[in-house]
């Protein structure tokens, strides 16, 4: 859902708040599991405020040969 709502947004900042009304309990959470998945994330601020955060290019997520993520190990 959250990645449905950046793509979306396009360059415009999605504030937490609004994530928030879209039914996303813990959206800075979500923002942060994003970004572990590849995902390159902007931070908009306007003095010294968080606006909200939008998806930086590309839209798709970074992979990186070799550094997968390994789970039980």
């Amino acid at each position: 859902m959250v990645l449905r709502a950046l793509r979306d947004a396009g360059d415009r900042p999605v504030s937490l708040a609004e994530l928030r009304e879209r039914g996303i309990a813990n959206p800075a959470a979500v923002i942060y599991e994003l970004e572990l998945a590849g995902y390159e994330i902007d931070r908009v601020h306007r003095h010294g405020r968080l606006l909200g955060v939008r998806l930086g290019s590309p839209a798709e997520p970074r992979h990186e040969p070799g550094r997968g993520r390994r789970f039980g190990r």
